[in-house]
């Protein structure tokens, strides 16, 4: 029978100040940029880069990592924009009956 864990096999932890994303996969902590060109186990003393070889024998580490990444900065781009300053209002009738007669008469 196998036991059953109370928490989570893929958590994400945080993104630091130099846009590494931490993410714990089962008892290890991953850190990766969002490009995925430097993997990392991290721990007590540091992060140890992954080896290719180790990336391409369990190919659950890059799944799980870039789903993980890719939902968090999807999450953090949707914050962005929800910003007041990316929303665009409509042009009025007046607005855009005057940028068509604009467009008629300058031809």
């Amino acid at each position: 029978m196998q036991k059953q864990y109370s928490t989570t096999f893929r958590e994400f932890i945080t993104r630091d100040d130099n846009g590494r994303y931490h993410v714990r996969l089962g008892p290890q902590v991953f850190s990766t940029d969002y490009q995925f060109k430097d993997v990392r186990i991290e721990g007590e003393n540091g992060g140890t880069s992954v080896s290719p070889d180790t990336l391409q024998a369990k190919p659950w580490i890059m799944r799980n990592l870039r789903h993980e990444v890719g939902f968090q900065h999807k999450k953090a781009v949707a914050i962005m924009f929800g910003d007041p300053c990316f929303r665009r209002e409509r042009y009025s009738a007046n607005q855009r009956i005057a940028y068509k007669n604009a467009l008629s008469n300058g031809r």
